[in-house]
């Protein structure tokens, strides 16, 4: 029994380490396949079709493509404030990792600081400041780094008094390794968002994928104006379905719809789903110009412009 009990154990340790080996869908490789209708794409394409799959499957758009997207011309990068300790905790599961380690895995594979990404500049003629948690990023948790990385940004817009602020949303919530001080990011990122309000900003979130736990249960929901990024989008709720159906404890059925981005619109929870992430400039620089007046201020402009073109030309001709 000796040589068979630790045969299986050979295998089972060679399954393992096959299955660690295998890329996710969230890791960055030549070839991708489409989860929905199975279709492989190369790189080039994806990039080309914007990430897009033909069967409207979005796969995740890397957050400097979506921030080139969006902005009108070049754009200034928001750094993350130096000299903050992501790992107070000095986190370890013995035998497996230290969650330091993991901190500096994640910077070396996005080539950012934290998993956000902040832009400033120009959309559609307007001042806007655009942040984007990136997936790659430990699953883009917020964590104790990432909740003052959002609070530089929030006071960034507030002084320079920015026309309107867009949040993309790809989070799977609060990093649970920084313990209590982590949690704090909830309440914080509350009142970060406050003082955009207070500001009178116009605020913008759209859930381009998976948006969960405290994350979700915060910020998110402090925005004016809350888009999920398309219909196929999931994964958009506090916590799963096999958490929520233990808690309810089958006195109620969870709906086919739950977590998605058809489910969440008709639920009431968000105000629009898009047809694609490309119609998502168009339709926040529409909504900012309203709240803001800028449409009016442009057609009082135009008309003032043809006006004055008229005494122009009547007064040439009264002169000639």
């Amino acid at each position: 029994m000796n040589w068979l009990t630790g045969w299986k154990k050979k295998i089972r340790i060679n399954v393992k380490n096959i299955l660690k080996k295998r890329p996710t869908q969230d890791e960055e490789t030549f070839f991708k396949t489409c989860p929905q209708c199975k279709k492989i794409f190369d790189s080039d394409t994806l990039v080309k079709s914007f990430y897009i799959c033909e069967c409207s499957w979005h796969f995740p758009l890397p957050p400097k493509l979506r921030l080139d997207s969006l902005f009108d011309s070049p754009y200034e990068i928001i750094e993350a404030p130096k000299n903050i300790n992501p790992d107070p905790l000095n986190f370890e599961v013995k035998g497996r990792y230290n969650y330091s380690d993991k901190i500096k895995a994640y910077r070396k594979k996005t080539g950012q600081e934290t998993c956000l990404l902040a832009g400033s500049g120009l959309i559609s003629g307007m001042k806007a400041v655009v942040v984007v948690f990136n997936p790659l990023f430990g699953g883009g948790r917020f964590g104790i780094h990432e909740n003052e990385h959002f609070l530089k940004i929030t006071d960034f817009a507030v002084k320079e008094q920015v026309d309107f602020w867009l949040c993309c949303y790809a989070s799977s919530g609060i990093d649970v390794h920084g313990g209590v001080t982590a949690l704090y990011g909830m309440p914080k990122s509350i009142i970060a968002m406050n003082s955009i309000k207070q500001a009178n900003i116009p605020t913008f979130a759209l859930a381009s994928r998976g948006t969960a736990g405290g994350t979700y249960a915060s910020s998110f929901f402090m925005h004016d104006f809350i888009f999920v990024e398309c219909s196929s989008a999931e994964d958009i709720l506090f916590s799963g379905k096999r958490v929520t159906a233990n808690i309810l404890k089958g006195t109620d059925s969870i709906p086919s719809g739950f977590g998605t981005g058809i489910g969440v619109f008709k639920a009431g929870l968000v105000d629009k789903v898009l047809n694609d992430r490309k119609d998502l400039k168009d339709t926040v620089a529409k909504i900012a110009k309203i709240i803001l007046k800028k449409e009016e201020l442009e057609t009082k402009n135009v008309e003032e412009a043809h006006e004055n073109q008229k005494d122009f030309k009547k007064t040439a001709s009264t002169t000639s």
